[in-house]
Formats: structure tokens, sequence, C-alpha cells
């Protein structure tokens, strides 16, 4: 599957990237990253959208931990 994880460079990313590791991981973050997004615009998500193409899942980590 391609898989879209949002937050992919924090703590919880970064364990759902290898719990995902069979899967083709598009990693996005707000700045680094396969493809950056800011989660506040709805521009910057459409264009992530665009610039990945199809994918079959989204998983979104990001935010605070602590």
């Amino acid at each position: 599957m391609r898989v879209v994880l949002v937050g992919a460079s924090g703590t919880v990313g970064q364990a759902a990237k290898k719990g995902l590791s069979r899967h083709e991981i598009i990693a996005a973050g707000r700045s680094s990253g396969d493809v950056t997004v800011d989660l506040t615009s709805e521009e910057s998500i459409r264009a992530m959208y665009q610039k990945v193409g199809k994918v079959d899942a989204v998983v979104a980590t990001a935010g605070h931990v602590h």
C-alpha cells in the first residue's frame, strides 16, 4: 500500500513508520519529509495530495506528545 505518514519525523511518527515498514511510506511534515505540508492550510493540504498522487491510506501522527 502507498501510505502518507503525516508527522513522520516525530516520536509517534517514527514508531508508526517502523510498524508500516512493509508498505511504501510517503513521509509528510511541516519542514521535512518527502513532501511538506502545513496542516493549518487547506491550500497546502491540497498541494500535498496533488504532489503525492493516489494513496491507499493516510496516517496522521502530527502533534505534541508531552
